[in-house]
């Protein structure tokens, strides 16, 4: 088998190996990515030296040979027999090709990328705040500092995050008398931390800790 083309089982492999940038095993090809690699196949690709594979549990991984053809195949074409979905998949990449060229990040440095639970929670990338909002924040923070120093004076970024949330409390109580805002206590005290009671704006009697804002 060494020295023919790769089957479409073989660049599928491939090419999941290198999205997952790291070691996978077989049962994630299986279940997961529905790949279903023979070991005729699969000893191929070891053989060519794509692959280095360890054994219980059966996990492939990608050597410095593997990836580099894993690459070619995002400029490559579709394989015989890859079906609709294969078609589409390669369809998909060569896309993905010309944005890693647009911004000239290596796929190795794009695949190898790993995000936190909070990451993929809240965001699968988060924005960068717009122009308008940093030079927003830039001027809250020049306009504390002139209310407790001198210009040039050294300030602690302490003294400096306190005058930030006497303005910000500020903001917030005028905030909660505008339609469409409330900022209540949390019912559940027990839960809050105390980076979330230091961070709580007093209105009224009342400390609180929640902010909703009707679009």
């Amino acid at each position: 088998m060494a020295g023919a083309e790769l089957s479409s089982v073989q660049r599928f492999v491939l090419v999941t190996l290198m999205i997952k940038g790291s070691a996978v095993p077989n049962t994630y090809l299986r279940n997961v990515a529905g790949i279903s690699l023979n070991r005729p196949q699969r000893d191929d690709l070891r053989d060519r030296g794509f692959i280095n594979v360890a054994d219980k549990p059966l996990v492939l991984e990608l050597t410095e040979k593997g990836w580099g053809q894993a690459i070619e195949e995002l400029s490559g074409t579709v394989p015989p027999r890859a079906g609709s979905a294969g078609g589409a998949l390669y369809v998909a990449l060569g896309f993905l090709r010309g944005l890693l060229d647009h911004l000239e990040i290596a796929p190795s440095e794009l695949f190898t990328l790993r995000f936190s639970a909070n990451d993929a929670t809240s965001a699968s990338v988060k924005a960068e705040p717009s122009d308008r909002a940093q030079a927003d924040v830039e001027v809250a923070i020049r306009e504390a500092y002139g209310e407790v120093a001198q210009s040039g004076e050294l300030l602690s970024l302490t003294r400096l995050r306190t005058a930030l949330k006497t303005q910000i409390d500020a903001a917030l109580v005028r905030m909660n008398r505008e339609p469409g805002v409330q900022i209540i206590p949390n019912s559940q005290q027990g839960d809050l931390t105390a980076e979330d009671r230091a961070a709580a704006v007093r209105i009224g009697n009342q400390d609180r800790h929640l902010i909703s804002i009707t679009s």
